[in-house]
């Protein structure tokens, strides 16, 4: 048997580059020995080009360039102008991801002169690249559909397959998205045919990337995770990859993950050599600072991006990331005529280029600098420009246009008009986030309405209407709890993560209990973590029911009584409340949320320290009384009137979610219940009250023995509940009991994750439940004591949205939950749960219940922990 020639190993080389760069590359080296001792220079040539090719796929870009340019002088050496001309035509390539356009399409010109028959597609193949790349769409466009019958009739499918995936995105880019999906669809299969795992990965992720801009989040992502799963599996590193979903994680408002996604990217980037793409990246940095409200780091960004896509001949985005330095501009507050000047004059650029929301957004900086400025009429115009888009286009350019026709509006005096065009801002808001299924997406969309709802209660304010501040504070304040949770309860993948995670935790807590090593375990915990993410995140939303209706005052009077409801507002770092008492609302202009907020974290301070005997106790009972005095001054002291003695319904903004409402002098002795706004506080009390004779779960967690106790005596009140102490106090024994309980009180250790909300945990024997788990229950239990630390304390995100135990209940339909906001001794809590068990034995509500036993406590700091939440 003969050893291979030197071409049929370059061959072989070319074959294994969409297979196994690695392998490629060794056959591509031993190609490269025997096709030089046989004095072949083609396929000496041919060798390196394959080299470069694996180098490029493994993200080694230097060596892939050093490859290339060997293959271009053999080839030249040797008279060979065909293969000259192909190795040259992918040199341009390699130009161009090193940043260089004009020296890429240099390359090209040269090469076309020396390369004629199938060898041409391939030309036009990367010549339509890189003027896609440049934005020059419909040049690129001839380039590909040139190439088309030439790659066709030589059979060279690999490269027909490329030129599909490169016009697919165009097509995604443009917004054809059916003529891109046929397109991305004809790439994958051919990869898939071919054997090339790692190219038919990256169709996966476009189809990803065009999932992403047709607004399908849940797919996008999915898509993303794929993609990713095969490049590890093959070692195949695509750091270019972060820029999609930087991008992405950007459209459905979780901020902080795509800014770090952004600053990971671009230093991956450079050490690949992607000079072209760490510009992108630097923009995608630039735009993830600005969503994050810094506009310093935007600006920076923005400005080395700039002079990136300048020195690479791509002027088109260095428009963009101008576009993005304007924006910080102005978040930083420079000057309005300056800044009236720089956005008119970029807005009109942006707008020859194409870059339609990026003009949006400089017409909008235009407008609102000349209405700083009394120019009405540049004001006027440029909103009416703006607001032509807010038919089309994805959300966000959506909720921008909307935003300036209710601008437009205000200005020529048309408050109604202008609430009109809010509201369908926010109704689109609302479609889009009823496509996510998973509560974390769901919670994070609401920062997209954010400019739209303040300007909502600026109208509503300067009207004077408290109905109508009510109205626009409840039309975006907690509305992902209006949507429940769309993971299904058969969904056995996450299913069995979620048990696996539940061991792994129990592991590792146990090996850190025992002084033994628990690296590995902790490892394989954060691991799993993520699994849980991404499974959620994968779930689809449900159709939309149309847009939130917030509560009308007849509605909230119909089961008030004789209640008062408070509904307190953040407007602009003021306090905005709005009562609702005998069917009258009625508004009140409060202090700085600040000074409030400061008070409320002094008295967690203080009351922490009584619960917990630790500090001083006549000092800690002091800071306590000031912080209760202070929050009373700027909370209910004003509304006394109004108040009176009446029991009360509390919506805070999300800065005092936590607060310890029992401390407040005015709520000593009433009954309080809170909730995280009106209409949940509305549908939770038309859930039935529970029944005390019904199914009752009543379990006691592990390591703590004042639990065993508590449920024990707790018990003796309801002789048919289901009590699970010990050896069954498990996971899968807890979430049965809690599924359609009428009363479930759960005594345990609990832990907060301020990191993630969605994976805080109550302690159970073989190991934690998280709000995940709670989220897969079937039916929601009606009323549920969390005698847990903290137990009601939850991340709050835009929009007063709420992630934690509470909020998961909530959505899940419960009709009230007690909770604690601090840290509270397991001994002095079990007389007082007793107590509370006795009053809703009797017959009295959640709140009213709570709010004796915490006046007749032996131990008040421990009571005054303790929140009613829900219905009362």
């Amino acid at each position: 048997m003969t050893d291979p020639t030197g071409a049929e190993l370059a061959a072989e080389a070319d074959r294994l580059v969409g297979v196994a760069p690695r392998r490629a590359r060794q056959v591509a080296a031993r190609a490269v020995i025997a096709a030089h001792a046989a004095g072949d220079a083609a396929a000496e040539s041919a060798a390196y080009r394959a080299d470069a090719q694996a180098a490029l796929a493994l993200g080694r870009l230097v060596e892939a360039a050093t490859a290339i340019e060997r293959a271009v002088r053999i080839a030249e050496r040797a008279g060979e102008s065909q293969v000259a001309g192909e190795a040259r035509g992918m040199l341009a390539v390699m130009r161009y991801r090193q940043g260089n356009t004009t020296a890429a399409l240099r390359q090209l010109d040269r090469a076309a002169g020396q390369v004629d028959g199938p060898i041409m597609g391939r030309l036009l193949l990367q010549r339509g690249l890189i003027l896609q790349e440049c934005g020059r769409d419909a040049e690129a466009l001839a380039a590909y559909r040139d190439a088309v019958p030439v790659l066709r009739s030589a059979g060279d499918l690999s490269r027909l397959a490329r030129l599909h995936n490169n016009r697919g995105i165009l097509h995604t880019l443009r917004a054809a998205f059916v003529a891109a999906q046929q397109d991305l669809a004809t790439a994958h299969r051919l990869y898939s045919e071919l054997g090339q795992a790692s190219m038919a990965a990256d169709a996966v992720w476009n189809l990803g990337f065009l999932a992403a801009r047709r607004g399908d989040a849940p797919e996008a992502l999915a898509r993303y995770d794929e993609a990713e799963a095969v490049h590890r599996s093959l070692g195949t590193p695509n750091p270019e990859l972060l820029l999609d979903r930087c991008e992405l994680l950007l459209t459905v408002g979780l901020i902080d993950e795509a800014r770090a996604t952004a600053e990971r990217s671009v230093p991956a980037l450079r050490a690949a050599g992607m000079s072209t793409h760490a510009a992108d990246g630097m923009l995608m940095l630039a735009q993830a600072a600005l969503a994050d409200a810094d506009p310093v780091a935007a600006r920076e960004a923005a400005h080395r991006a700039a002079r990136s896509f300048a020195r690479q001949r791509r002027p088109r985005w260095a428009l963009l990331a101008r576009s993005v330095a304007l924006r910080a501009d102005e978040l930083r507050g420079a000057a309005p005529k300056a800044l009236r000047t720089s956005a008119l004059r970029l807005g009109a650029e942006l707008d020859r280029a194409g870059w339609r929301a990026a003009a949006l957004d400089a017409r909008l900086v235009a407008a609102r600098a000349a209405l700083d400025l009394g120019a009405t009429a540049t004001a006027s115009r440029e909103l009416q420009r703006a607001g032509a888009t807010r038919r089309g286009g994805p959300l966000a350019l959506r909720i921008r246009a909307w935003y300036a026709e209710a601008l437009l509006r205000t200005a020529a005096g048309n408050p109604a008009g202008a609430e009109r065009a809010l509201r369908a801002g926010l109704d689109a808001v609302d479609r889009e986030r009823a496509t996510l299924g998973a509560t974390e997406l769901r919670v994070h969309m609401a920062s997209h309405g954010g400019d739209l709802a303040v300007l909502g209660v600026d109208i509503a304010e300067r009207s004077g209407s408290a109905v109508k501040v009510l109205t626009w504070t409840e039309r975006w304040r907690a509305g992902a709890l209006h949507m429940v949770p769309a993971r299904p309860p058969e969904d056995t993948e996450l299913a069995d993560v979620l048990a696996e995670l539940r061991r792994v935790s129990a592991d590792s807590e146990s090996a850190l209990l025992d002084g033994r090593a628990a690296g590995p375990k902790l490892a394989r915990k954060t691991a799993l973590e993520q699994r849980v993410r991404t499974l959620s995140r994968h779930s689809s939303g449900t159709r939309f029911a149309g847009p939130a209706s917030p509560p009308r005052i007849d509605e909230l009077a119909a089961v008030l009584g004789d209640a008062v409801l408070v509904e307190y507002a953040d407007h602009r770092g003021r306090l905005l409340a709005v009562t609702v008492r005998d069917g009258r609302a009625t508004l009140h202009r409060l202090g700085p949320l600040d000074a409030v907020a400061r008070a409320g974290e002094s008295a967690r301070f203080a009351l922490r320290r009584l619960a917990t005997g630790h500090g001083a106790g006549d000092t800690a009972r002091q800071a306590l009384h000031t912080a209760a005095e202070r929050l009373d001054a700027g909370l209910l002291a004003p509304l006394r009137a109004l108040v009176a003695d009446r029991p009360l319904v509390v919506v805070p903004p999300g800065a005092l979610q936590a607060l310890p409402w029992r401390v407040l002098p005015s709520c000593a002795g009433r009954p309080v219940t809170v909730a995280p706004s009106a209409a949940s506080w509305l549908r939770a009390s038309r859930v039935p009250a529970p029944d005390a004779a019904g199914r009752v779960l009543l379990m006691a967690g592990p390591r703590l023995p004042a639990a065993q106790q508590e449920v024990a005596t707790v018990a003796e009140l309801y002789p048919a509940g289901q009590v699970l102490t010990g050896a069954a106090a498990t996971a899968e024994a807890t979430l049965r009991g809690l599924d359609g309980a009428d009363i479930a009180h759960i005594a345990a250790h609990g832990r907060l994750r301020r990191d993630n909300a969605l994976f805080s945990a109550i302690d159970c024997v073989d190991g934690p439940i998280t709000v995940y788990d709670l989220e897969r229950l079937r039916a929601a239990p009606t009323h549920v004591v969390l005698s847990i630390c903290q137990s009601g304390i939850a991340a709050v995100a835009a929009g007063d949205e709420l992630m934690g135990s509470t909020s998961a209940l909530f959505a899940l339909g419960t009709r009230s939950i007690i909770a604690t906001v601090v840290p509270v001794e397991d001994f002095a809590t079990a007389p007082l749960m007793a107590a509370l068990h006795r009053q809703l034995r009797s017959g009295a509500g959640p709140a009213a219940a709570l709010a004796t036993v915490a006046e007749r406590a032996d131990d008040p700091a421990t009571a005054a922990g303790f929140v009613c939440y829900g219905a009362g």
